[in-house]
């Protein structure tokens, strides 16, 4: 059973987002919040899997209060509930550790595909969403960065990475959870966290969607 929360300020959202996660034996709704210290609060009396959050909402939103679930329950995976015209905010998310976002307006089947990803470990964007997020990480830059080719992508991963540590975030880049890249690799799932964690340090990096963005772009 997967356990999730939601956070939205607008009780439709929540209603509406409930209804549709009710229909699937697999999860359970847990609670909901209208807001971000609504939702921490939440936290101190029952910890989910997954936490579905949305991005404006009063006194705390879905960007701080991402950051503090993720400082104070690091195990518990946040999705952003987006729309296409949040661009700003969707670098803010991934910075402060967010799993992984989906649209507000997304089907029913690929939300539950998102939420059962994030339960295992595993990043699924949507390809909409890479498109808006990298699209935000070029407008950050000013002046423009360079579109590197893979020649200089991989020598500076080279660099900066040991060989083992680039056939984990090759792992990574397929989406695949500590488990899995630790079956592939023949290495044990707390190696594989270590390694990870290693590979964010010297990328300057702070979750693996933004590692995946990194090594796509």
């Amino acid at each position: 059973m997967i356990r999730v929360m939601i956070a939205d300020d607008q009780g439709i959202v929540r209603d509406g987002l409930n209804m549709i996660l009710s229909l699937y034996d697999e999860i359970e709704v847990i609670a909901e919040a209208g807001n971000g210290e609504e939702l921490l609060a939440l936290l101190q009396k029952d910890v989910p899997d997954v936490i579905l959050m949305d991005i404006r909402m009063p006194i705390m939103n879905g960007i701080e209060a991402t950051k503090l679930v993720k400082q104070q329950y690091p195990d518990v995976k946040v999705i952003i509930l987006t729309t296409f015209n949040e661009d700003q905010y969707i670098f803010s998310g991934l910075k402060n550790g967010a799993d992984g976002y989906i649209l507000k307006d997304t089907s029913s089947k690929e939300m539950i595909k998102a939420i059962r990803a994030a339960y295992e470990g595993n990043l699924l964007l949507q390809p909409e969403i890479t498109n808006r997020i990298i699209h935000a990480l070029h407008a950050a830059d000013n002046p423009p960065a360079p579109i590197l080719n893979e020649a200089v992508i991989h020598k500076d991963l080279t660099e900066l990475l040991t060989p083992r540590e680039i056939e984990v975030a090759e792992q990574i880049l397929q989406g695949k959870s500590n488990k899995a890249i630790g079956e592939a690799l023949f290495l044990a799932e707390g190696t594989v966290k270590n390694y990870v964690s290693h590979i964010l340090d010297k990328l300057e990096l702070g979750s693996r969607a933004e590692l995946i963005l990194y090594l796509q772009k």
